[in-house]
């Protein structure tokens, strides 16, 4: 390997990708990538060029996935914007589903679990590569979070067991390790690893510690960590946090609930994402970091909005 190259990501299957040559964007497959010393990412393509085939390097800004039209056609709940509306103003904020099916599961009757996840709605068979694309648009978020000197920390929060380690695991899949971390489950001393500039961390059920499980006297740790959250926004954080809420968890709903409602506040809101089906659960749960940061570059026809059916803002609590 030559000096300043890092080890390659390799695709198990070739994904169609365009890279832009000559001012022409043309047809080529994706093959793999890999994130130099300099923390830029390279992608590994190939194309026909003059009449031949070539596999070659290219910066990651040069490629992009197919338009819309010339692509296989994107999740219903990511359908492009009309061409005469600009990207960003075409994907409003999605309609809130009422709270209470997806948080406060003691104050209701049961609810089964085809209502949660409807059972009609299975995976598609291109769910890996909708995954793949959605992985695509987080290296261009690391490579602008580098470039611009940004810091996020992506908060996965919620019910034991309910997927946030599998949601950690593809967010970082491809992302250059050494502008990344995950901080797992009872890691001591959160403060301790907040992101320097150009970082991005994800606390893997490691935001409230042993806070979630254990009501007596949590008040005033709720307060400090508000005003931690409060602090690290105003100092410019990005702050992205999701609540995984899954049917027969073993946390107390009437607790989970109060929990939520008193630390979701207007500049570190909560949003609550059912995860009963797992697979789709993770696609959302990328879908909604991506859809909420905006990055340079960021495809919207691609991001796509949150399935609101498994996606939902927790109302905010009034700030001092």
């Amino acid at each position: 390997m030559a000096a300043g190259e890092r080890p390659v990501a390799l695709l198990r299957e070739e994904l169609a990708v365009e890279v832009l040559l000559d001012a022409v964007w043309r047809p080529a497959a994706l093959l793999g990538w890999r994130h130099d010393d300099d923390g830029r990412c390279q992608v590994r393509v190939r194309l026909g060029w003059d009449g031949r085939p070539r596999v070659l390097w290219t910066p990651l800004p040069i490629l992009r996935l197919p338009e819309p039209a010339a692509a296989a056609a994107p999740p219903a709940a990511a359908e492009p914007p009309a061409a005469s509306e600009s990207p960003r103003r075409a994907l409003p904020p999605p309609v809130p589903p009422p709270l209470r099916p997806l948080v406060h599961r003691a104050a209701r009757s049961p609810v089964r679990r085809a209502e949660r996840v409807p059972s009609e709605r299975p995976l598609p068979a291109a769910d890996d590569v909708r995954l793949l694309h959605l992985q695509i648009e987080l290296l261009k978020l690391q490579a602008w979070v580098r470039e611009e000197g940004r810091r996020v920390v992506v908060v996965l929060e919620g019910a034991r067991d309910a997927g946030q380690g599998g949601t950690a695991a593809a967010l970082v899949e491809h992302l250059d390790p050494r502008t990344v971390t995950v901080v797992p489950a009872g890691a001591p001393d959160r403060a301790a690893h907040l992101p320097a500039a150009g970082h991005v961390v994800v606390f893997d059920r490691s935001w409230f510690g042993p806070v979630v499980r254990d009501p007596a006297g949590r008040d005033a740790p709720l307060r400090d960590l508000t005003t931690l959250e409060r602090l690290l926004t105003r100092g410019g954080v990005l702050l992205v946090k999701l609540w995984f809420s899954a049917a027969g968890a073993d946390a107390d709903p009437v607790a989970e609930a109060a929990l939520l409602g008193a630390t979701s506040t207007t500049t570190a809101p909560w949003t609550v994402l059912a995860a009963d089906d797992e697979r789709r659960a993770r696609l959302e749960a990328l879908r909604h970091v991506l859809s909420v940061l905006d990055y340079r570059g960021r495809r919207d026809d691609v991001v796509g909005r949150p399935d609101p059916l498994l996606v939902a803002p927790v109302p905010v609590a009034a700030e001092p």
